[in-house]
């Protein structure tokens, strides 16, 4: 298990979101209810920005169809999309924010 770190855990407030390029793939950092999550900002039904999209509750949707993710698993909350969307596990290390790959 390789951890890579990402950014500070201050410069994700809770609610929010950030996009990190790393190891060429596109990665989104979400702090919902003061947990952090990172999951694959390409939607798998059209590849659009995750990180643009809305989230509510541990939902994300993506902005350009209405598919739904669940950012804790990847699984899809709602159509069009059928496919889940790649997660990574976090730990948080010494308030920074670290990505296992």
């Amino acid at each position: 298990m390789n951890l890579i770190k990402v950014c500070d855990l201050s410069e994700i407030p809770n609610g929010n979101t950030k996009k990190f390029e790393i190891n060429d793939e596109e990665i989104t950092i979400c702090n919902i209810n003061n947990q952090i999550f990172a999951i694959n900002d390409n939607c798998s039904h059209d590849e659009a920005s995750l990180q643009e999209g809305f989230i509510d509750g541990y939902e994300i949707e993506c902005p350009m169809h209405g598919a739904k993710f669940d950012i804790r698993t990847g699984e899809v909350t709602c159509l069009p999309a059928v496919s889940p969307i790649k997660t990574y596990n976090i730990k948080i290390n010494n308030g920074a924010i670290e990505l296992e790959i």
